[in-house]
C-alpha cells in the first residue's frame, strides 16, 4: 500500500472519529425519545395483545440504558468542554424525563416489584445528582429557564415510578398487617345504583370485585362479609355479563400493576398538570430564546425541537389515555353526590359505554395440539432454550360467547351442587364447617361429567386413577382421535361442543407445554415429552424404516416431523383395526420401558454431552425419572376406542357424546384453575391475558376457591347481613 493510500485511511478514520464525536449524544437522545414513543404505546397495548413480549422487553431494558448512557456522555462533555454552549442544557434534565418512564409502562414483570424498590431509590440520587452537576455548569447559560422546568418534570416522572413500586410492595406485604382479616369493601361503598345506567353499574361493581381480588392476589382468605357480596353480584349475571365484570376488573389489577395509572384524585390530577405545562413552557421559552440567541447550531435546535414537542406529545397522549381510563370513570362515578346531574349528560354516557366495550385482554385462547405438532417442522434447539418465545403455539383461537356460556353453566352447576352438599352436612354435623365438601369437589376433574352422563363405571379411569398431566394428555388425544373418526363419518357436523372441545383440549394442552408454573401441580417426570418420542417412535419406525431397531436416539426421535398423510393413515388404521394398533402401542411402550439402565444411561449421555459432568448419583436419579414416566399415547386411543365404541353410543346421539367431552374438558379447566398460583396469573396480565386467569377470578366470586372457607354455622354469616345486600345492578 503506497503512502497516500495509507493517507487516504488516516484522513477517512478521522473524519468517522469526528463524525461519531459529533452525533453520538445527538443520536442517543433521538433514540431514546423514539423508545419512550414504543413503551407508551405498546405498554398499554400488551394488556390485550399478544406476541409483543420480546420487543417490548428489549426496548424496556434499553431504554433506561440509552439514558444513562446518554447522560455520562453529556457529564463528561460539560467537564472536557470549554465552550458550555457546544450541548443545549435542558438535554440533561430530557433524559430524566426518560429515565422516569411513559405513565402506561413502570414495570414490565412481577420480581421487579419486590427487587427493584432499593434500586431505583438509588439511583434516583446519582441520576439526580449527575443531572443537577450538569445544570451546575452550565449554570450561566441563558437557557437555563428551560432546563429548569424539564428538570421538575423529571423529578416528579422519576419519583412517580417509585412510588408505584413502593406501592405494590407495601400491597404484597398485607398478610403480616393486622386489618388483613376486615373486609375490602367499606360499608360506605354499598350504595344503590339502580336509578343508573348500567354502564355506572358495571363500573361500579368492577371496582368492589376487584377490591376484594387484592385478598385473593395476597394468598389470603376472603372473609364472609365479602363473600357474600361478590356472590351476590356475579351470581345474578349472565355469562357474557360475569366475564365481562372480570374483564374489567383484571384490566384495574393490570393498571396496578404494571403502569402508573391508578386511582385518581386531586393530587394526582396537579401533579399531571404540573409536568404537561412545565413541558408546553419549556417548549414555548426555547421557541422565544431561540429566535433572539442562537448560540446553538442548526441541526442542535432542530433536535431539540423534536426532543420537546415529543415531550409535549407524550404528555398529551398519557393525558388522554388517562382520562379514558377506568380509574378516571370510577372517580366521575363517585363525584354524584357533588355533581348529580353528571350521570345525565350525553357527554359522560358516550364515555361510559366506550369504556365498557373497550378491551382490556386479548380474549384468545393460545393452542397447541400433540398430533398436529408431527406434521410441523422442528424447531431448532438453540431457538428452544434461549429463544422460548411462542414455538410451541400453534394458533390461537377466540374465547368466544358459546364457549363462555358453558363454562359459566358449569361454574354454576358445581355452586349450586356445593350448596346442596352444604345444605345436607349442616343436617348431619351442624357443628363442623363445609370446608371439606368445598375441597372435595374442586378436587373434581371430569368424574362429576361422567357420572352424570352415566359414563362413570366405563371411563372413570381416565380422571380418577390417573396424575393430572396424564389425564390431560389421554383426553387431549381421544378428544382428537374421535374428532378424525368423526369427520370422515357421512352426515357428520362440527357440533359447537366438539368445536368447544377441541379449542379447550388444545388450550389445555397449551398451558401444559408453554405455561406450566399456571397449572402449579407436581407434575411427575415428562409424560408431554415422552408421549411426543413415543408417537415419534411408532410413526418413524412403521413409515420410515420398518426394519430399524427401536432404539433410535431421543433427539433424533425429536427432531422428526411427518406428513399429514402418514399421520392421518397411522390413526386411520387405529380406527379400523384397534385391537391390533393398541396391541402395537402397548408393545413399543412396554419394550421402552423395558430398557435397561445402562442403555438408558448411554442414550442420556448421547443427548446431552454438555452434561457429561454431572455426578453418578444425579445420573441414577435421572434414571429413576426416566423409569418412572409413561406415555399416555395407548391410555388416549383406547379412551377414544371406548367413546366411539357401539355399546357406549347405543341408543345415544353423537351430539351428546360431544357435550359429554365439553364438560368434561371445563371440569378439568375449573380444577387448573382452582390449583393454579395467583402469581401467575399476575404475570400473564401482562402477556394479554389468559382465560384460566378469568375463570379462576370467577370462581373466587362464586365461592369456589380454597381462598373462600365458609363460616361453621349459616347463621354466622346471617349476622353480618340482617338483610340482602346487592340485588341485581345494585352496589
Amino acid at each position: 500500500m503506497d503512502v497516500s493510500s495509507k493517507m487516504g485511511l488516516v484522513y477517512l478514520s478521522q473524519d468517522i472519529e469526528e463524525l461519531w464525536n459529533e452525533w453520538q449524544i445527538r443520536s442517543l437522545m433521538l433514540l431514546g425519545l423514539l423508545l419512550q414513543i414504543i413503551l407508551t404505546i405498546l405498554g398499554e397495548q400488551r394488556k390485550y395483545t399478544v406476541g409483543l413480549g420480546d420487543f417490548l422487553w428489549l426496548a424496556y431494558l434499553s431504554s433506561d440504558s440509552v439514558a444513562i448512557f446518554s447522560l455520562g456522555i453529556l457529564a463528561r462533555s460539560v467537564a472536557n468542554t470549554t465552550n458550555p454552549n457546544l450541548i443545549p442544557v435542558f438535554w440533561a434534565p430530557l433524559l430524566l424525563v426518560h429515565i422516569g418512564g411513559p405513565g402506561t409502562i413502570s414495570a414490565y414483570s412481577m420480581h421487579e416489584l419486590d427487587k427493584l424498590l432499593i434500586n431505583h431509590l438509588l439511583q434516583l440520587v446519582t441520576r439526580v445528582g449527575v443531572v443537577g452537576y450538569v445544570l451546575f455548569r452550565l449554570r450561566e447559560n441563558a437557557f437555563m429557564l428551560v432546563a429548569i422546568p424539564i428538570f421538575i418534570s423529571g423529578m416528579i416522572k422519576y419519583g412517580e415510578r417509585i412510588w408505584v413500586f413502593k406501592r405494590n410492595k407495601e400491597s404484597n406485604n398485607l398478610s403480616q398487617q393486622p386489618f388483613a382479616k376486615r373486609p375490602c369493601i367499606p360499608s360506605e361503598d354499598l350504595i344503590s345504583l339502580t336509578d343508573s345506567s348500567s354502564e355506572v353499574s358495571y363500573l361500579h361493581e368492577a371496582h368492589l370485585l376487584f377490591k376484594t381480588s387484592k385478598m385473593l392476589f395476597q394468598n389470603l382468605d376472603l372473609v364472609n362479609l365479602d363473600q357474600r357480596i361478590t356472590y351476590d353480584l356475579v351470581s345474578e349475571k349472565n355469562a357474557e355479563e360475569a366475564f365481562q365484570l372480570t374483564e374489567i376488573e383484571l384490566g384495574l389489577k393490570y393498571d396496578r400493576l404494571y403502569s402508573k395509572v391508578a386511582t385518581v384524585s386531586w393530587p394526582r390530577f396537579i401533579i399531571r398538570s404540573v409536568t404537561f405545562l412545565s413541558s408546553i413552557f419549556a417548549l414555548v421559552s426555547f421557541s422565544i430564546m431561540i429566535k433572539s440567541k442562537s448560540v446553538y447550531s442548526k441541526n442542535d435546535r432542530i433536535i431539540s425541537y423534536v426532543l420537546l414537542s415529543g415531550v409535549v406529545c407524550l404528555e398529551s397522549y398519557s393525558i388522554i389515555g388517562h382520562l379514558f381510563s377506568d380509574w378516571t370513570m370510577i372517580w366521575l362515578i363517585r363525584l354524584e353526590k357533588t355533581f348529580p346531574n353528571l350521570y345525565t349528560t350525553r357527554c359522560f354516557s358516550l364515555l361510559l359505554s366506550f369504556s365498557r366495550k373497550r378491551k382490556r385482554w386479548s380474549r384468545l385462547m393460545g393452542q397447541h395440539n400433540l398430533i398436529s405438532a408431527l406434521s410441523k417442522k422442528p424447531v431448532n434447539k438453540l431457538r428452544k432454550k434461549y429463544f422460548p418465545g411462542n414455538w410451541n403455539i400453534h394458533s390461537r383461537v377466540d374465547a368466544d360467547k358459546d364457549l363462555k356460556e358453558l363454562i359459566f353453566k358449569q361454574v354454576m352447576h358445581k355452586r349450586s351442587r356445593y350448596e346442596r352438599l352444604r345444605y345436607e352436612r349442616s343436617k348431619n354435623y351442624p357443628d363442623t364447617s363445609d370446608f371439606p365438601v368445598l375441597l372435595k369437589l374442586l378436587e373434581e376433574r371430569g368424574c362429576n361429567s361422567l357420572q352424570s352422563k352415566g359414563c362413570f363405571h366405563e371411563l372413570g379411569w381416565s380422571v380418577d386413577d390417573a396424575e393430572f398431566s396424564h389425564s390431560l394428555l389421554t383426553w387431549h388425544i381421544a378428544t382428537h382421535v374421535c374428532y378424525i373418526d368423526d369427520s370422515r363419518k357421512n352426515g357428520f357436523v362440527n357440533y359447537q361442543n366438539c368445536a368447544m372441545s377441541r379449542s379447550l383440549s388444545n388450550y389445555m394442552l397449551y398451558l401444559l407445554v408453554q405455561c406450566p408454573n399456571m397449572l402449579a401441580i407436581e407434575l411427575s417426570g415428562t409424560r408431554y415429552t415422552d408421549t411426543r418420542i413415543h408417537l415419534h417412535r411408532l410413526l418413524f419406525i412403521r413409515n420410515a424404516h420398518k426394519e430399524a431397531e427401536n432404539h433410535i436416539p431421543m433427539d433424533k426421535l425429536d427432531a422428526l416431523s411427518f406428513p399429514k398423510a402418514q399421520v392421518k393413515a397411522f390413526f386411520y388404521e387405529l380406527l379400523q383395526s384397534p385391537s391390533t394398533m393398541l396391541k402395537e402401542i402397548r408393545e413399543q411402550e412396554e419394550e421402552k420401558s423395558a430398557q435397561s439402565p445402562s442403555t438408558m444411561l448411554k442414550e442420556i449421555r448421547e443427548q446431552e454431552e454438555e452434561k457429561s459432568a454431572q455426578s453418578p448419583s444425579t445420573m441414577v436419579k435421572q434414571i429413576r425419572e426416566q423409569e418412572e414416566e409413561k406415555s399416555a399415547l395407548l391410555d388416549g386411543c383406547r379412551l377414544a376406542m371406548s367413546l366411539q365404541s357401539s355399546e357406549l353410543q347405543d341408543g345415544w346421539p353423537n351430539e351428546k357424546k360431544w357435550e359429554m367431552i365439553s364438560e368434561v374438558w371445563v371440569e378439568m379447566l375449573m380444577y387448573a384453575a382452582s390449583h393454579s398460583r395467583w402469581k401467575e396469573h399476575a404475570d400473564a396480565l401482562g402477556r394479554g391475558g389468559e382465560l384460566l386467569t378469568h375463570v379462576c377470578i370467577l370462581m373466587a366470586h362464586l365461592g369456589l376457591s380454597k381462598q373462600c372457607r365458609p363460616p361453621a354455622l349459616s347463621k354466622q354469616l346471617d349476622e353480618y347481613f340482617p338483610g340482602p345486600v346487592v340485588s341485581g345492578n345494585e352496589v
